[in-house]
């Protein structure tokens, strides 16, 4: 079998092109049906102008998803703070052991966060911007994540579980924190990757469903 045969094939396939069935008011239910093109370039991770729909929305952050645990994990086993490896006590007291782990594991969720905030807020607006909703919305999402990165740095989310200090334990706080990012992520999952943007044009620009 001739290989060459398959260039054909892979020629120009430089971007990930997926073509997914979304059905618009229409269709099974409604006006109109669609077929969604779902195109994942760069410009989807930079700017903050122009729509993109939820396809592209969710191809976008599975990618940034990737992108982030890839990073942590190499991260991870630069600054000793790998999940896979536990908690060195050898070094002194448990509960400073604890601290100083817990102080590495922000570090490192720091500069994941720094790493992919700038492309996660552009897919964020621009989803924004397809629904036609304010771009500040986008900050607010990820808000929760910057407090909690900062007051793990701080050493007040985790303390030692016990006057031995064995095990380690979130704070009040540290809950609290957790909590927010919570019921916001749902709120951000809701506005970002399951409702519909404005049928037609906006003042952002086209539909991105338009035929």
């Amino acid at each position: 079998m001739d290989p060459t045969r398959w260039v054909p094939l892979y020629k120009g396939t430089l971007r990930l092109v997926v073509v997914s069935s979304i059905l618009r008011p229409g269709g099974l239910s409604g006006d109109r049906g669609e077929i969604e093109e779902n195109t994942v370039d760069i410009s989807m991770f930079t700017g903050s102008e122009g729509r993109i729909n939820r396809g592209k929305w969710w191809w976008g952050t599975v990618i940034l998803i990737v992108a982030y645990i890839v990073l942590s994990l190499i991260l991870g086993e630069i600054f000793g703070a790998s999940m896979f490896r536990g908690i060195d006590t050898a070094g002194g007291v448990a509960a400073d052991a604890i601290t100083s782990w817990a102080r590495r594991v922000a570090i490192v969720q720091l500069i994941c966060f720094v790493i992919i905030i700038y492309p996660a807020l552009a897919l964020a607006i621009k989803r924004l911007n397809d629904r036609d909703r304010p771009s500040y919305l986008a900050y607010i999402f990820f808000a929760p994540s910057a407090l909690a990165i900062l007051a793990g740095l701080a050493g007040l989310t985790v303390t030692a579980g016990d006057a031995a200090g064995i095990t380690p334990h979130q704070t009040t706080l540290g809950l609290i924190l957790d909590l927010l990012r919570l019921v916001i992520g749902i709120w951000a999952l809701i506005e970002l990757g399951i409702l519909k943007g404005t049928p037609g044009p906006n003042q952002h620009g086209p539909d991105p469903l338009a035929v």
